[in-house]
């Protein structure tokens, strides 16, 4: 039988011998140099916003949903990855995108400022590259305080190249309401800069910090867990527990120093890192917080009551007792089996 001789074996067989040592030598080189190649993989999301309403602590909430749930899907991609995400208008607003810590590129950063979705249109926001590595939002990107106010957000995570692995990871976005607003019995509508005087709801994703109803994380002894923590709210939301985390990350990016420590006041549009261990078995308890120092509360009682008159013309501008203080209500329960 005929033996056909391809392009590639006539090539090989046509060289001399320095030649074929240079060849086998580059094609050495190139075998080692590829596992540390990497190429950059598309990602592609779809948020479709819709009109919604929620329940918090007895208080109905007109909300608008993402892909109709609240908070909006957790979007997590690679260091490097190649991101678009389209915007599909399916409510009775505007609306726009916005990704909070992403280092989105000129094009993508005056797509968030200027482009604006009309209900029953749609429009895909990228390309922009996944970077930096670490815990971040995206979230409406019109009219941010009252359609933030009004649950227009997700978490966005970026995952290192290098991520250290965990035994377990959560993601927990920290919020503050006002049933006031939602009721129509207060001076602003929702989003209203002063309307978080009036701020009595605070939230852990979809749930609300009641005391007797922690979100439960079930772990065995030993294992390292990481918890990534957002503020998304108005206030200034405290997490202690008593047993200590190291704190790793600060806005997506290391700390310089990882440090102990037992509690950590998350501001608002701050995202925190901790790492725990979970150590014997048991319940341990983290706890929440608002606490507003005398000064600031004092300064936003007095810029509610002077110079903002009511919807009712005839009223005297509101006197307002300002952000109440709420300590040390359990907000995380961690079951340690063996």
């Amino acid at each position: 039988m005929k033996k056909t001789i391809t392009n590639y074996e006539l090539r090989i067989t046509n060289l001399n011998l320095n030649s074929k040592i240079f060849l086998f030598c580059l094609l050495v080189t190139v075998h080692c140099l590829l596992p540390t190649v990497s190429f950059a993989e598309t990602r592609e999301f779809t948020l479709t916003v819709t009109d919604g309403k929620i329940e918090l602590n007895g208080t109905e909430f007109m909300v608008w949903k993402y892909n109709d749930i609240f908070p909006g899907p957790e979007i997590r991609v690679k260091e490097g990855d190649i991101v678009k995400v389209k915007l599909i208008n399916k409510s009775s607003a505007k609306h726009g995108l916005f990704f909070h810590g992403l280092h989105v590129n000129p094009r993508v950063s005056l797509q968030e400022q200027e482009i604006i979705v009309d209900p029953g249109y749609e429009y895909t926001y990228g390309e922009f590259t996944a970077k930096p590595a670490g815990t971040h939002l995206y979230h409406c990107g019109f009219n941010m305080a009252e359609h933030l106010t009004r649950g227009m957000y997700g978490a966005f995570i970026v995952e290192a190249k290098d991520e250290p692995k965990y035994d377990k990871e959560f993601v927990y976005i920290l919020s503050d309401w006002s049933s006031k607003a939602a009721k129509g019995e207060g001076h602003h509508e929702a989003g209203h800069p002063m309307s978080i005087m009036d701020n009595d709801i605070f939230t852990i994703n979809d749930r609300v910090v009641k005391g007797d109803n922690p979100v439960m994380i079930q772990a065995m002894a030993g294992e390292k867990i990481k918890i990534r923590l957002a503020n998304i709210g108005h206030l200034p939301h405290k997490i202690r527990y008593p047993d200590g985390f190291i704190i790793t990350h600060e806005d997506g990016y290391p700390v310089p120093e990882q440090r102990r420590d037992v509690a950590l006041t998350i501001f608002p549009g701050k995202r925190h890192d901790v790492v725990i261990t979970a150590k014997g078995t048991g319940k341990y308890l983290f706890y929440h917080s608002i606490f507003l120092p005398e000064s600031a509360r004092s300064l936003l009682a007095k810029e509610a009551s002077t110079g903002h008159q009511s919807h009712n013309t005839h009223e005297s501008p509101r006197k307002s007792q300002g952000v109440q203080n709420v300590t040390d209500v359990p907000i995380i329960m961690l079951n340690i089996t063996k």
